[in-house]
């Protein structure tokens, strides 16, 4: 391209420019726009979560023939057997079913969500074979907050009570059924 070329295009370039009223040079563009943002944290006391007792549902006698079930509540209420089960022991408090209990702890007045799954499997010591737990539901001492969690009292405590229901079907061998789950504790 010759140097008459190059100048034909530059007075093209400017009266597009003219015609359509964009600055022809940087030194006509108007400035760009400004603001100011902001970066912020607030720093809390930790949230943390111990075990203090597990959730058991008892020596249970099943007649073997349909399925049983029993209910522990995460609100202390008494346990419920269903269908065959029974209680297999006469008033012993270490055979007795109980809800599981965890301690919470944290910046005060706070209200805190639990996870935990709605459903485990207890699998037998002895013999192999799976019971499920469903039905696995949480409470707070200082009372429940909309999302299933807790809320902290001014000294940064809660106590966590867990619940759930064990299924027993016909034909369960004798045995010791254990399964774990997980307690997960976050701020709302």
């Amino acid at each position: 391209m010759t140097g008459t070329g190059r100048i034909s295009h530059l007075r093209l370039a400017l009266l597009v420019c003219a015609i359509f009223g964009l600055p022809a040079t940087a030194a006509e563009a108007q400035p760009g726009g400004q603001a100011a943002g902001r970066a912020e944290a607030e720093v809390v006391v930790p949230i943390n979560v111990v075990q203090l007792s597990d959730l058991s549902f008892g020596s249970i006698a099943a007649n073997g023939f349909g399925e049983a079930s029993v209910k522990v509540a995460a609100n202390g209420s008494p346990p419920r057997y269903v269908h065959t089960a029974r209680p297999g022991c006469s008033g012993q408090s270490e055979c007795l079913p109980h809800r599981a209990s965890f301690g919470v702890s944290g910046e005060a007045n706070r209200d805190y969500r639990v996870a935990v799954p709605s459903a485990v499997m207890a699998v037998g010591a002895r013999t192999g074979v799976g019971l499920p737990v469903v039905d696995i539901e949480v409470r707070g001492q200082n009372g429940s907050s909309a999302t299933g969690g807790g809320r902290l009292d001014n000294a940064g405590r809660d106590t966590l009570f867990v619940g759930g229901t064990l299924r027993v079907p016909g034909g369960t061998r004798p045995d010791i059924f254990r399964a774990e789950f997980s307690v997960i504790v976050t701020y709302d």
